[in-house]
Order: C-alpha cells, then structure tokens, then sequence
C-alpha cells in the first residue's frame, strides 16, 4: 500500500514538474517604439498561442542585456546594427530579420519649420535609441534652432514627456503618437528598419522562438502593422 502511494506522488510530482516547464512563456526583450503595438497583436487574430512575457527597453540596453546574459528568447529590436552585432557576439541565434520599418512623427507643432524655433523638444536618447538618432538627422535640416532637446531613456520616455506637458514638442514613432502629430517625410533621416531574432538559450533556439518569428512575418501580422504607424521592410 506504502509503495502505491508513494508511486502516486511520485507521478504527481513529476506532473507537476512538467506543467511548469510547459508553462514558461516565451521571453521577448522589445524595443520601446514596438512594445504596445507588440501588446495590441498579442491580443488580436490571429495571436501567438503561446504564453509571452515582454521586458521593454530602448535597442541598445537590450543588446547589452543580451551579452550580459538576459535569458530572452527573442529580441525585437529597433535598428539592424545591434541585432546584428548581438548575432555576431554571440555563436547559435538565429539571423536577424527585419519585421517593421518605422516613422517619426513631430507632436505639438502646427508645421514642421516650428523646429526653427525655440522650446523643449523630447526624443529618444540617440546613443541607445535609433528613433533618437533618427530625430537627430532631423535636427540637421534646422541648424539655427535654439531647441532644448530633452533626452529619454527610450522613444517610448520621450514620448511621456511630451504626454504630461514637460516638453512643448516631441519627436516621437507614429505608432506611439496615434496620428495625433505632423509625419515627418521619410527622407528627412535614414530608414527606422527593425530587426528581430530568434536567441539561443543553453546553445540552441527553441521551436517557440523560431515559430514566433514567423508569426511576426507572417502576411496578417504584417498587414495590421501598416495601420500601427509602420511600413513593410524595403527588402531586396
């Protein structure tokens, strides 16, 4: 009788064992621009079907959080260079992939030539941010301005700048700004292309990582990311 209950919660255990391993969702580290639009597709048809859990940051934080060993599954993020560099540091991941293109949006202004101007303008820190560097390539059409250019930690800060009226202007993504802004023209600074990837974990990448990468991809995904404030890649 003892050893049939004990073989009870031995299997017990290991049931248990087992539903906690299959429970663990899937890590995602995303930019700061794509981390409510991810939210809005994780919650729309067709989902993901797995359980994700989403840590935000600016792209340059992430890619040191990833070299530093953070335990992401994928990582999204806003530029080529730092997926890239991570895919490079670092043998087993998968090649990054562009999955959005993105756009600026100037909040606050009537017109675009209000950056000639003066007041406090917010954008994403450009040194860990590519919407920052991006809003600085702008800048540079208006050479004369006295702008106090206030810098967030990540596109998504600047924009709570400019949300809780610290700031008079914010430069900003559209798919932050709800076309609430003036767009500015694409050939105003380089393409936003983001790029994502599947991460390896213990030296291999998991059949989840790979088939949420094909998800993001995938033609329905990407047709309700044109109407969040992005464009489809510009690949050859």
């Amino acid at each position: 009788m003892r050893t049939r209950v004990r073989f009870f919660f031995l299997c017990l255990a290991l049931l248990v064992a087992a539903s906690s391993v299959k429970a663990e969702p899937l890590r995602v580290g995303v930019a700061a621009n794509f981390a409510s639009t991810l939210e809005n597709l994780l919650n729309s048809q067709p989902s993901f079907p797995t359980q994700v859990s989403i840590s935000v940051a600016a792209t340059g934080a992430l890619a040191t959080q990833i070299k530093l060993g953070a335990p992401f599954d994928i990582f999204l993020g806003a530029d080529e260079s730092r997926p890239m560099y991570v895919f490079s540091a670092q043998r087993g991941h998968d090649e990054p992939l562009c999955y959005a293109q993105g756009r600026l949006m100037l909040l606050g202004a009537k017109t675009h030539d209000e950056l000639a101007g003066t007041g406090r303008l917010a954008i994403a820190n450009p040194d860990i941010a590519p919407y920052g560097r991006a809003a600085m390539e702008i800048l540079t059409r208006y050479p004369f301005n006295s702008m106090k250019v206030i810098k967030g930690a990540s596109a998504l800060q600047a924009y709570q700048f400019y949300a809780s009226s610290n700031v008079d202007y914010a430069l900003v993504p559209a798919s932050l700004a709800k076309d609430s802004g003036l767009l500015i023209p694409s050939d105003w600074h380089r393409p936003i292309a983001q790029f994502g990837m599947a991460l390896a974990k213990s030296g291999e990448v998991s059949q989840e990582a790979r088939a949420f990468m094909k998800w993001l991809l995938s033609e329905p995904v990407q047709e309700q990311l044109a109407d969040m404030g992005y464009e489809s890649c510009q690949n050859d």
